[in-house]
């Protein structure tokens, strides 16, 4: 793979590269060792340079340099890769070289155009709501979820729900609320949703999940989840003011 000099300025970003982390571009100056320094690799692509692995080593040697525009980068150049092909390379070596975080991956796989990541994708956004943004921070439950039987159907149950309950409060999406809400759909079909909203949206979801948090504490038995527990306080809200078959049975935890 041939390598060459380019200007810190000449580097370009895509839709796949993971935000700067200051504290890993501070950890790269405070180690750094001209000798043992890595090549960037680099694709060039429709007349541009598009940095894929150790952007943050470039950072590093921009800012060492008086954060000179011109800041010559070493890098390991790709030809001929298209956007996909590219996105794919950055999921490679992240996953291999580094530990990403799990959202930072997905968008990987999004971007490469994997089919399965980019229908999520598409799901969570005409629920309305945004991967990776304050939105939707809880994205490796919400991939579990969309990954289980009928998980599309069920994903986008919870996700209207949320919005429509709580107007995109992020807390009304994080990993425990989704757990909680994927028990409830799958253990009451035939619940009435103007009702769930209704009476959810009597609640800020911080409420909820600490009397969710405050019951599991108090139970002894395994069974007793922290999903099982959010399931109940939802139950509970629903049926609150309800008389007769209006009211749902709670499910029996899992044995």
């Amino acid at each position: 793979m041939p390598e060459k000099f380019i200007p810190y300025c000449q580097l370009r970003k895509a839709g796949y590269n993971r935000p700067i982390s200051r504290a890993h571009v501070n950890e790269i100056k405070r180690n750094y060792y001209e000798p043992l320094a890595d090549a960037a690799k680099v694709s060039y692509r429709d007349g541009g340079y598009y940095i894929v692995d150790h952007q943050h080593l470039a950072q590093a040697q921009y800012e060492m340099n008086d954060k000179d525009p011109n800041t010559l980068i070493k890098c390991q150049v790709f030809n001929g890769l298209t956007y996909q092909e590219e996105a794919d390379l950055y999921y490679r070596y992240n996953t291999s070289s580094k530990a990403p975080t799990f959202r930072e991956k997905l968008i990987g796989l999004i971007e490469a155009g994997d089919a399965n990541a980019v229908r999520f994708r598409e799901t969570v956004e005409k629920s309305g709501w945004v991967i990776g943004s304050n939105a939707l921070s809880a994205v490796k439950e919400a991939w579990k979820i969309f990954n289980t039987a009928d998980g599309e159907q069920r994903l986008t149950e919870i996700l209207v729900t949320a919005n429509k309950c709580w107007q995109g409060e992020p807390s009304g999406v994080s990993s425990q609320m989704l757990r909680g809400f994927a028990v409830f759909f799958r253990n009451h079909p035939d619940y009435k949703k103007d009702r769930l909203i209704k009476a959810l949206s009597q609640y800020q979801p911080s409420e909820l999940m600490r009397k969710a948090s405050s019951y599991y504490k108090q139970m002894d038995s395994r069974s007793f989840t922290l999903p099982y527990c959010t399931y109940s306080i939802i139950v509970n809200a629903y049926n609150k003011g309800l008389r007769g078959s209006g009211k749902l049975v709670p499910a029996n935890p899992v044995l």
